[in-house]
């Protein structure tokens, strides 16, 4: 390679590691910057030195690397500090700092590869160089650079309108965390029989699965239907592609085909569905109250899929509950009903009267757990806050101009916001533990503060994040002076002695937003394990809480570092892989052309 090009390329990359690797190390970064500015300076000077013999083509050598370096003068522009001065509103500046992100190496290359092909062309031929080769170096470098330069766009292309395709192979669920806490909580040892001949492929998966789950609480063992037809009768088994699941006189069978083919959709949910089995063996089944009459959200007639509870209710069911409403009609008004393990409020728009209120409080008083889930509304909802210890903002939703889901491709995206600040509490000790990918989705949210005098101890668990602010007058736009950023909480948990005092306490827990319960919500992980955590510390039972495992849809998955090599090897590597076979090409061409 050329001095000229080498000492460029390498003074390049060191000034695009000290400006992207070593961003926030200064001694890195200025030494780095010095050495890259240096290097590039020399090579410079170095092709200068031909201007005497090689004018014409020296000059347009010099051209080229001066259109290369203009392109720190679009790095220094799409700096935030730089972009921000310039009066544009948050969209426009985002969308102009992507444009001159992109300009940044497609300039570089532009201007580097075709003064590296005429640097190629004057070191090939020191004396004298044809005008038509002068050419020919400048034209191809060019070429090449924007042939490169193409894939700028797609790669954008490819990034907006991303979609997936799922090659990956069929995979049996693990056990999860969810179902070894349930298989803890067995009041006694279980059988685990598996009903199936013994050359049936199933087996071989099922069996794994079983094996990890088995121990002081779990035997298993295989059986053929028709080797022990009395047993199976006596189990209500009819036929095998059955798992019996045997405590005591109480017998939980989970249906699973004996035949591959058949058995793949449920093998990919087994964990679910062990998880469910070993609750309903492990207790009785519990009940919890909904309350409706307040525009709540519900899971009968429910407008839109944010607006329906019909997944959330069905998950508290498969962990052995059962779901039912309360409303004046049901007494709310007197008292809640003596059954009640826990009471949701999810999502009121109209205020409680002050009768109800008295009853929700005397059930917490009386060692009862509430779980509130509160939406902006211009209705005064103090009073149902106040019975978990917090004061709550529900006049206008939080946004976020930075961060935020884009479902309608509308300025109106903005209130839906996500979080990935979490405490150390147990009902978020899972999302906690992952943090990174765990991000609890939460639309159109209000924010909670912790009240003064209020009785019991309150544990904020879930804060939002720093650029969200309170949009106040309905813009959707951040107003620097009155709608001030971050500092706000989103969730809290509350308990406190009860009313007799006994050993027990009352628990209650609160968030600012209840859509993150709907159908269309529900699906994103973080939601899922925040709601069944949280539920599973309001009624004291560790076995609810932990993760299930699904291989429902695996998909294959790439760390940051293999997304980062396949962006480059398809952006950089390849390309200059083509150019330099290229490059040998024609040199081998010339050579034998001379002789």
């Amino acid at each position: 390679m050329n001095p000229q090009t080498l000492l460029y390329v390498i003074g390049s990359a060191a000034l695009f590691l000290g400006e992207r690797l070593f961003e926030g190390a200064d001694v890195a970064r200025i030494a780095l910057d010095v050495l890259g500015v240096l290097l590039v300076g020399l090579a410079v000077l170095g092709r200068a030195t031909s201007l005497a013999r090689h004018p014409v083509a020296t000059r347009r050598a010099l051209g080229f690397y001066a259109l290369s370096m203009s392109s720190a003068l679009f790095y220094i522009l799409q700096m935030k500090d730089v972009i921000g001065e310039a009066g544009f509103d948050a969209e426009r500046v985002d969308q102009l700092r992507t444009a001159l992100q992109a300009l940044v190496p497609l300039v570089w290359l532009v201007g580097a590869l075709p003064a590296f092909g005429l640097n190629r062309t004057l070191a090939a031929s020191p004396h004298s160089v044809h005008p038509l080769r002068v050419s020919a170096a400048w034209e191809g470098g060019l070429g090449v650079a924007l042939g490169i330069g193409m894939l700028f766009p797609l790669n954008w292309l490819a990034h907006e309108y991303n979609e997936r395709w799922n090659f990956s192979y069929f995979k049996v669920t693990e056990v999860g965390e969810a179902t070894r806490r349930a298989a803890e909580a067995l009041p006694e040892p279980i059988r685990v029989v598996l009903f199936y001949p013994p050359a049936s492929e199933v087996v071989g998966e099922l069996k794994p699965y079983f094996d990890e789950l088995e121990g002081d609480n779990v035997s298993v063992e295989v059986m053929d239907h028709a080797m022990d037809p009395e047993q199976a009768k006596a189990w209500k088994i009819r036929d095998n592609g059955n798992i019996a699941l045997v405590l005591g006189e109480k017998v939980e069978t989970i249906k699973i085909a004996d035949k591959m083919d058949s058995a793949k959709k449920d093998l990919r949910k087994l964990d679910s569905k062990v998880q469910t089995s070993l609750l309903k063996l492990a207790r009785d089944k519990r009940t919890v109250y909904f309350t409706v009459g307040h525009d709540e959200l519900y899971w009968k007639n429910a407008p839109g899929e944010e607006t329906n509870l019909d997944t959330f209710k069905k998950a508290l069911e498969s962990l052995n509950f059962k779901v039912k409403e309360l409303g004046i009609d049901d007494g709310l008004a007197q008292a809640v009903p003596d059954d009640a393990a826990l009471v949701f409020v999810v999502g009121p728009k109209k205020p409680f009267f002050p009768e109800e209120l008295a009853a929700l409080q005397a059930f917490r008083d009386g060692g009862g757990a509430l779980f509130l889930m509160l939406e902006p509304t211009t209705e005064d909802m103090s009073g149902l806050a106040a019975l978990a210890g917090v004061t709550a903002d529900l006049a206008s939703p939080v946004l976020s101009d930075k961060a935020y889901l884009p479902i309608s491709k509308g300025i109106i995206d903005r209130a839906n916001v996500g979080t990935n600040k979490y405490t150390s509490h147990e009902s978020v000790t899972q999302l906690s533990k992952r943090s990174a990918e765990a991000i609890l989705i939460t639309p159109t949210a209000g924010s909670i503060s912790e009240a003064e005098g209020h009785p019991g101890k309150v544990t904020m668990t879930v804060k939002g994040m720093a650029d969200w602010f309170h949009d106040l007058d309905g813009d959707y736009e951040n107003d620097k002076e009155a709608e001030k950023r971050g500092g706000f909480e989103l969730a809290a948990v509350a308990s406190g002695p009860t009313s007799s005092g006994e050993a027990t306490e009352w628990r209650a827990a609160v968030v600012a937003d209840a859509t993150l319960a709907s159908n269309a919500f529900i699906r994103n992980p973080a939601n899922a394990v925040y709601l069944i955590d949280t539920v599973a510390w309001l009624t004291a039972d560790s076995a609810l809480g932990g993760e299930t495992e699904s291989e429902e849809d695996v998909r294959i998955q790439h760390t940051k570092e293999d997304e980062g090599l396949w962006f480059y090897g398809t952006s950089a590597l390849i390309p200059a892989l083509v150019f330099v076979v290229g490059a040998m090409r024609v040199r081998r061409r010339s050579t034998k052309g001379a002789a």
